[in-house]
């Protein structure tokens, strides 16, 4: 199956449909990762199920930055503190639910924020990074001569 996924790719390629799919992966919105990659890499012309596949990968990623990528947002919009506990956002929800949904969606929009403003720079680190690595992984490509009499 790994055969497949990296069939024809060149290192730069491999390298852009893993830093694709990692920085899609960590995406703080549930459900929008699928979507995201194939959208992404059909655009980039890159390997859409690789790129499907690294997302889903990294995605344990995803579970652990989402509260830092909200707690970034709120910081860097200025927008009100939450310590998004369970205990809080149940006491949110007792004392006016509607408020409450309306703070927690204001804290993942600024969380989606943060992330957009931080998914470039890592993707391009990760890029980069990357390409050497492939470049001693990958096979290289076999090139046909033909004689010309």
């Amino acid at each position: 199956m790994l055969a497949l996924l990296k069939q024809g790719m060149t290192p730069s390629k491999l390298s852009a449909t893993v830093a694709v799919g990692s920085i899609v992966g960590i995406i703080p919105a549930f459900g929008l990762t699928t979507i995201m990659a194939t959208a992404v890499a059909a655009r980039l012309r890159l390997n859409i199920a690789a790129t499907v596949l690294i997302s889903y990968l990294v995605q344990p990623l995803q579970l652990l930055l989402y509260v830092p990528f909200i707690r970034l947002g709120i910081l860097s919009l200025g927008l009100e503190k939450l310590q998004l506990s369970l205990d809080e956002i149940v006491a949110m929800f007792k004392a006016d639910w509607i408020q409450a949904i309306k703070k927690l969606w204001m804290a993942n929009l600024a969380g989606l924020a943060a992330w957009a403003i931080l998914a470039l720079p890592i993707g391009f680190v990760l890029y980069f990074l990357l390409i050497p690595l492939f470049r001693r992984v990958l096979p290289k490509p076999v090139v046909e001569v033909q004689a010309s009499f």
